[in-house]
């Protein structure tokens, strides 16, 4: 790849990682996903390229006088059955990576029964039973951008719930935790960490981190019970749920050596939990009544607070957000609405200034994963802004590509997104996989003028000795 770095943006560009949190009075472009022609659907995976994934019911299909349910894959305004594996029922898909890998669940008697869930992944259009412990049950919860795949499965030997991770098409039981009898996975980092809960029979969850091995952040060894941790981002920030002293449990955040923090509930209602942390330490979830029927909204917890993300919402919005599952890097959320009565999947779009460095997806990917470009910041003359590759090889060199149009050119069996107007590099990935670049935006470039941006990192497992990142647009201030 003929490249050369010019000093002009060289200069521009200080060493250093800048972390930025969405400010307060985020705002949101508020985006319907529809159904696959039933009456319902519900989000619960968001990637960064503003890839949704979960259920809708399809049209004229009853299973036990129920609506048939279908995992789906939504971008930029269309939705696509993902379909089911041979002789199921119905499928869920609950996570997408930024390469868009989809994991979730096919199903069989979930409404007559208490169901058969199997493990299944979809990549590229085909689909895939994981590999179980020999009895065909499993869950698959979150998938890493490295493809590592994590949930539970049934272990026919004890008839016990075990915490798994996938990796390479193979099955890992990750192990006791403590003196518990039960264990499951439900979120991974890009490092390999693991949050979930366990249990023993008749008896409180606790919340649990694996780091190699496990260990309890909140419940039992805690000084109250009942907790259960959903996810954690790259910095160990985990969050989940936990019983506090009022006996309800509350949104819960947990750290490596630091105190729990009671994120709380909306006034009025009893009840919490948090869904899913960005790397920005961001999170969301629902607080709730705990009645029947039950009554739910969707919140937001940033800058120390709990926010109901009703609130945010453009004032013409004929809906209530019942919870948020996942919030990406761009600080966009996948949440479920009710609309008529009906759950309804939706796309929470930020539309602050913050929030419109806009992915555009072209990601390349290597053995250890699919590359990922974040930028924050306002391209305003004198606003700081970071430029952040994640998830590439360790150690490896890479370019950073300004461009000011956008030419999806094929290349090393890639796209590259932007006119290599301006590069920068050899850039050196650290141990991590990571590189940061942060300045000051220079001023003389007018306002509503559009740039584009994309990182090649030289990567022998790519296709043609090469991987990239997504791209991604912003325009001027």
């Amino acid at each position: 790849m003929q490249i050369q770095s010019k000093a002009s943006l060289s200069a521009l560009f200080l060493a250093g990682a800048t972390s930025l949190a969405a400010a307060g009075g985020s705002s949101y472009e508020y985006i319907d996903l529809g159904t696959l022609g039933g009456p319902a659907s519900a989000a619960f995976g968001l990637n960064d390229a503003r890839q949704v994934v979960g259920w809708a019911h399809i049209d004229n299909c009853l299973v036990d006088g129920a609506p048939c349910r279908r995992a789906f894959l939504w971008h930029d305004g269309s939705m696509v059955d993902l379909g089911l594996l041979a002789g199921d029922e119905g499928s869920f898909a609950r996570a997408i990576n930024n390469g868009g890998l989809v994991v979730g669940t096919s199903e069989l008697d979930v409404v007559a029964a208490s169901g058969t869930f199997r493990g299944t992944v979809w990549d590229g259009g085909a689909i895939a039973q994981l590999p179980d412990f020999g009895d065909g049950r499993s869950f698959a919860h979150d998938v890493n951008d490295a493809g590592t795949i994590v949930g539970h499965a049934v272990d026919q030997t004890v008839i016990r719930d075990r915490a798994v991770s996938w990796t390479g098409g193979s099955i890992h039981n990750l192990g006791d935790t403590e003196e518990h009898s039960y264990n499951r996975a439900f979120g991974v980092n890009e490092s390999g960490q693991v949050a979930g809960w366990a249990w023993n029979l008749f008896q409180p969850n606790d919340a649990i981190v694996y780091d190699g091995a496990w260990f309890t952040v909140g419940g039992i060894d805690g000084p109250f019970q009942n907790a259960e941790a959903s996810d954690i981002n790259d910095s160990g920030v985990m969050v989940g749920l936990q019983a506090f002293p009022s006996g309800d449990w509350h949104a819960a955040i947990w750290s490596f050596g630091n105190p729990t923090i009671d994120a709380g509930t909306l006034p009025g209602l009893a009840y919490g939990e948090l869904y899913d942390v960005n790397e920005a330490g961001v999170a969301v979830g629902r607080s709730y009544a705990g009645t029947i029927p039950e009554v739910s909204r969707a919140v937001i917890w940033e800058n120390g607070e709990l926010k109901d993300l009703n609130d945010l919402l453009p004032a013409e919005v004929d809906a209530v957000l019942w919870e948020a599952r996942e919030i990406n890097e761009n600080g966009d959320i996948a949440a479920t609405a009710v609309v008529d009565g009906f759950f309804r999947a939706v796309l929470l779009a930020r539309t602050d200034a913050e929030a419109t460095w806009e992915p555009l997806g072209h990601a390349m990917a290597g053995d250890g994963g699919t590359p990922t470009l974040i930028g924050e910041g306002d391209l305003a003359p004198g606003a700081p802004i970071t430029v952040r590759v994640k998830n590439a090889l360790p150690g490896a060199s890479a370019w950073l590509v300004l461009g000011f149009n956008e030419i999806d050119l094929p290349l090393f069996l890639g796209t590259l997104v932007p006119t290599p107007d301006i590069t920068v590099g050899p850039l050196a990935i650290d141990g991590n996989g990571e590189h940061t670049l942060a300045a000051n935006w220079p001023a003389g470039l007018p306002a509503g003028f559009s740039t584009w941006w994309q990182t090649w990192i030289f990567d022998t497992s790519g296709p043609a000795d090469w991987t990239a990142t997504n791209g991604l647009r912003r325009v001027t201030e």
